[in-house]
């Protein structure tokens, strides 16, 4: 058997390290999405809050369900991929004065593709758990939440056998609220950090057999800001309803590429982008203990990226 040149392998390798990218993503996807959730759960947008007023009284248990679709046309140049996704999240969470205090747990599963990328064919799972707690001050709500979030990820053809994902998160959100005339707003600004760290895998390349690709640890800094924008009324029956419209931006620092290596080359693939415009439109309706809620969410950024879920909750206040 006659060995390539080094330099002959390096070119063929570097083109396979593309493929790490997907990975962290769709982990950074799924654990900002959980933080999303939780958010807007404890949110004075929510059904919790009767503006100032805390509706809750003592603990309340929550179920959501999404689903959804998550793309970059070419986030490594001409490459990119596509994940459709659908989960479920579940928690409880107990109120003790101006303190509120949870556990969350998730899991779903979906399936990753490659555009411009014809190998890439990838069936994902995930599971996760949060801690959250809120807590309301005279003129501020303050939002916290810790979480870790593990995702198994597994070829459909031979590229590779299996990969993992882990990310430990953490995350602080503020906002207030006012009214103007019969609308309700909530203004708000957080803070995120989230730690990525990948397993690796071996992947077959078509000129040097089984190559190990690792990509190095991440860490990222992300920065909502963003208002909430509501009508509030009541439907017949006595179902008390809220409709809104939530936009905002998500700036995000650290490491939005992430190094990619093997034993005979190295690239740098994009993970996340700099900036991420997001916008929500959604229905929120209670009555008495029970409380529903019906969610359309997009983003939007550069490098072909663009994310759609929608999500369906329901919570038991008592």
């Amino acid at each position: 058997m006659t060995l390539k040149p080094i330099s002959v392998l390096a070119a063929s390798v570097v083109a396979s390290t593309a493929l790490a990218n997907p990975f962290y993503t769709n982990t950074l996807d799924m654990t900002s999405f959980a933080q999303d959730i939780l958010e807007e759960r404890l949110s004075m947008a929510g059904p919790l809050f009767n503006g100032w007023e805390q509706t809750y009284k003592m603990g309340d248990p929550w179920l959501v369900a999404a689903g959804g679709i998550n793309k970059a046309k070419h986030f490594d140049d001409e490459d990119g991929y596509k994940t459709k996704f659908a989960g479920g999240y579940a928690g409880y969470d107990h109120g003790i004065g101006d303190f509120r205090i949870g556990l969350a747990i998730n899991a779903g599963g979906g399936k990753i593709t490659g555009i411009n990328i014809d190998e890439l064919d990838v069936k994902t799972k995930w599971w996760g758990t949060n801690l959250y707690s809120t807590w309301k001050g005279k003129k501020v709500n303050v939002i916290a939440n810790v979480g870790y979030l593990r995702t198994y990820d597994k070829s459909e053809n031979e590229l590779f056998n299996k990969t993992e994902s882990r990310a430990i998160t953490a995350g602080l959100k503020f906002e207030t609220s006012f009214m103007v005339g019969p609308v309700s707003f909530v203004p708000y600004y957080g803070v995120r950090f989230t730690h990525l760290k990948g397993e690796g895998f071996d992947a077959l390349d078509d000129q040097s057999g089984d190559i190990s690709i690792h990509s190095k640890t991440a860490k990222l800094w992300q920065f909502p800001v963003g208002v909430n924008a509501g009508y509030e009324f009541t439907c017949g029956g006595g179902w008390k309803t809220r409709t809104f419209l939530d936009l905002g931006i998500v700036p995000t620092v650290g490491d939005r590429k992430v190094k990619n290596y093997t034993e005979f080359a190295s690239s740098d693939s994009r993970i996340a982008n700099t900036f991420l415009y997001k916008g929500q439109f959604g229905l929120e309706t209670s009555k008495g203990q029970h409380a529903f809620g019906l969610n359309y969410r997009t983003a939007v950024a550069n490098h072909g990226r663009f994310n759609q879920a929608l999500t369906l909750n329901y919570q038991f206040m008592y």
